[in-house]
């Protein structure tokens, strides 16, 4: 299965009469998303990502929580994108030790967010109102158009790269923990699709690692872990 191909079947899918609005944002209906993405791809899968006491949400050390969703098409690894987010509130803010029901709705919305990096509905991330017709735009541009993980808004500058890769620069916050800044990295690192693309991520974030390394020398081994295997992975295609 090609990139492309996914892509040029689901985002010529009209989603609005899906649409549900809320303090003035659109979500879209994660059952009817995964329902759509399992009748064009029926080996679609989706993971919930577990802490180490099998959780399924992630601390940093203010209390904030995030969750994590990986969604794949397939079971080669090709087309598999992972998602995170934070925990939010009704207002959609940030919320320190959140409840069940809080978590359980932050994991539906990743998982949705995530179905749309593959076309489904990534046009209301992107701020439009209908889909492209043409399905020009591929997996690794989608990335860039629609919204990245939530959780660096404030401590990562997005901005496009030539190259394409997902490129982040992480501006040091004091009010950022290290854990929130690791999070970021361990959610881009799989999407880099090629050697160049990951070269051109590291590079882009050496701020960003040399603050790991500087307040947590754990964290660092384990960003730096993730991109020494996933330079394996890409080898090894």
């Amino acid at each position: 299965m090609s990139e492309k191909e996914p892509w040029g079947v689901l985002s010529k899918i009209d989603v609005s009469q899906h649409i549900e609005k809320k303090n003035g944002l659109s979500y879209l209906s994660w059952a009817w998303a995964w329902g759509v993405l399992k009748q064009h791809y029926p080996g679609a899968w989706f993971r919930k990502h577990e802490d180490m006491g099998g959780l399924p949400y992630f601390k940093d050390d203010g209390g904030y929580a995030y969750v994590r969703v990986t969604v794949g098409l397939d079971h080669t690894g090709d087309n598999d994108v992972t998602e995170t987010m934070p925990v939010l509130d009704h207002r959609n803010r940030s919320i320190q030790n959140p409840d069940s029901f809080a978590v359980n709705n932050s994991l539906q919305r990743c998982l949705t967010k995530a179905i749309a990096y593959h076309g489904l509905g990534h046009y209301i991330y992107a701020g439009e109102d209908l889909p492209q017709q043409d399905g020009s735009q591929s997996l690794s541009e989608a990335r860039q158009t629609a919204n990245q993980p939530v959780i660096t808004a404030s401590a990562i500058d997005m901005t496009p790269a030539s190259t394409g890769a997902p490129t982040a620069s992480v501006a040091v916050d004091t009010n950022k923990t290290p854990e929130t800044v690791a999070a970021v990295f361990e959610s881009f690192i799989p999407t880099c699709n090629d050697i160049k693309e990951l070269g051109a991520f590291y590079t882009k974030n050496k701020e960003g690692i040399a603050y790991l390394e500087a307040t947590n020398k754990e964290l660092h081994s384990k960003v730096m872990a993730a991109f020494s295997k996933r330079k394996v992975e890409l080898k090894e295609k």
